[in-house]
């Protein structure tokens, strides 16, 4: 009787396990948890720290290159898992379709803290009397004219695939400024500082956090106060017959995943709804990255092998545990 009752139980014991183990191995599926790399080092740290830490918690992860505004459709589709860090002012009109589409979910917060606007350093207060305020702009247009755009003044805007609305702006302002694209992020960083070792006057559409504020000095220029009112009202604002008079809101910065995760991987989806970073993690990773020349994945991994206390209550803060 002892025997016969005994070894269904140590069965029952050694399945379960071999069931652990297994989990262990391949938590809920083998298949790739696929995260979006998009073009801004931050969007690439705060991806990088959740990608790497889902690797120690042993999930199948791979990084894509996707463009902003062209990975909604890919996690929509389940081409793309998920991506980490979705400005509000810059993807006001696609996120919410995809909520409403049933084929993507809201992931929370990313933690980031952001800012959004237009940058000069502070010699352009000689070249522009009048900055911050807005209104000085037109006064100083072809001081800040190039070939391109003159008799225009030149803003350097937001790479082209960031979908950036400052034509919309410049024109609700009555500015007399055209907008010209940066390759990249990294290129427009570089031609500020380059601008500004040389002292020559610039305009850049930017954002908060990026080590280039611990690099050179660099002032937001006072737009009119945005409220929801200047996206949808043409008379709340300076020009009464157009929308988008104002600057931006400091809006929110969240994530996105596609919506069969949660089912397929339900420990990874966990995690990344609790997932957060800060600016300050940000801002040290992007002078690491973009200012000392350390590739992306080395610094992420000596990040995380000196702060395993913050990726761990990660972990635990979504009700997980490492194996």
């Amino acid at each position: 009787m002892t025997i016969k009752t005994t070894l269904p139980a140590l069965a029952a014991a050694l399945a379960l396990g071999l069931a652990g183990m297994q989990a262990q191995a391949a938590p809920e599926s083998d298949d790739p948890i696929v995260l979006a790399l998009n073009e801004w080092t931050g969007q690439h740290i705060t991806t990088r720290l959740a990608g790497e830490t889902l690797k120690k918690l042993g999930y199948n992860v791979e990084y894509v290159t996707a463009g902003y505004v062209p990975q909604i459709q890919g996690i929509m589709d389940g081409n793309i898992t998920a991506t980490m860090e979705l400005w509000e002012t810059t993807i006001q009109e696609q996120y919410p379709r995809a909520l409403e589409s049933g084929q993507a979910v809201d992931l929370g917060d990313s933690g980031v803290e952001s800012h959004e606007g237009w940058i000069y350093p502070d010699y352009m207060t000689e070249i522009c009397p009048g900055l911050p305020d807005w209104q000085a702009l037109n006064a100083c247009a072809q001081a800040l004219a190039t070939p391109e755009t003159f008799p225009k003044g030149r803003l350097l805007d937001y790479p082209a695939d960031w979908a950036p609305d400052n034509d919309e702006r410049i024109k609700a302002l009555g500015l007399n400024y055209a907008t010209i694209p940066a390759g990249s992020e990294g290129a427009a960083a570089a031609e500020y500082k380059a601008a500004v070792a040389a002292k020559r006057p610039i305009l850049m559409m930017f954002y908060a956090p990026h080590w280039l504020f611990n690099e050179v000095d660099a002032n937001w220029v006072d737009l009119p106060k945005s409220e929801p009112a200047c996206y949808d009202d043409p008379s709340w604002g300076p020009n009464p017959d157009a929308v988008k008079d104002c600057g931006w809101p400091s809006g929110w910065v969240r994530k996105l995943g596609w919506a069969g995760m949660e089912d397929k991987w339900p420990g990874a989806f966990a995690f990344l709804k609790n997932y957060q970073v800060t600016n300050a993690i940000q801002e040290q990773l992007m002078m690491e990255i973009d200012v000392n020349g350390t590739p992306a994945d080395q610094a992420i991994a000596a990040w995380m092998d000196a702060h395993p206390d913050v990726w761990q209550a990660w972990i635990t803060g979504a009700g997980l545990s490492l194996n």
